[in-house]
């Protein structure tokens, strides 16, 4: 019996480190040092708007799963024109719905052995906007520079109408459907 439970202490204290190694990795969002913008078009001008992310967060699963989580004040996004984010937040009724919340998940990414490296992914997940929440998918740029720090970027299309949001209009023209959502994303490992 005693030769037995040699062989499992053994047998643990070798595989303990290879499980701690294999554990979740968390990472919190720099704020500061990402950003979310958007873009939409009238026959005039195009419009960018950009917001730091009000927090977020990242985990990486042992097996290459990628699960994030990012949200942002609707207030907070500045084209520039104060007149136009007025606007743009009464078309949005940001008052009564003031977040931009989404949540996806990617498959495939590894933790690199060399720095800086980048991989490229399907980032699959749901945008919660103007209390409608819709499913979203688009190639997304993992860029690990270093051990502990990931910096993420992607692009994506949404239609203002399929929001439930009137479309603004400038001159009596509206403004296009399409919106382009661009995430730049710098996470930071946890503990780090």
């Amino acid at each position: 019996m005693n030769a037995r439970r040699f062989a499992l202490l053994a047998l643990l204290c070798v595989a303990l480190p290879c499980v701690a190694a294999a554990q979740a990795k968390s990472y919190s969002v720099n704020k500061e040092g990402s950003t979310l913008s958007y873009k939409l078009k009238h026959k005039l001008h195009e419009v960018v708007g950009t917001a730091h992310p009000s927090e977020g967060k990242a985990r990486l699963l042992p097996d290459g799963t990628l699960q994030v989580a990012v949200r942002a004040n609707v207030k907070d996004f500045d084209s520039g024109n104060s007149n136009r984010d007025a606007h743009m937040q009464e078309v949005t009724e940001a008052a009564k719905f003031p977040l931009v919340d989404f949540k996806g998940v990617a498959t495939g990414v590894k933790v690199p052995t060399t720095f800086p490296s980048t991989q490229q992914v399907t980032l699959k997940g749901q945008l919660s906007f103007h209390n409608v929440k819709q499913s979203v998918e688009f190639p997304l740029t993992v860029v690990f520079t270093s051990a502990k720090e990931v910096h993420t970027e992607g692009s994506f299309d949404i239609s203002l109408e399929g929001y439930q949001i009137e479309r603004p209009s400038l001159l009596m023209v509206k403004v296009d459907d399409k919106v382009v959502v661009e995430p730049k994303l710098t996470f930071v490992l946890e503990g780090a």
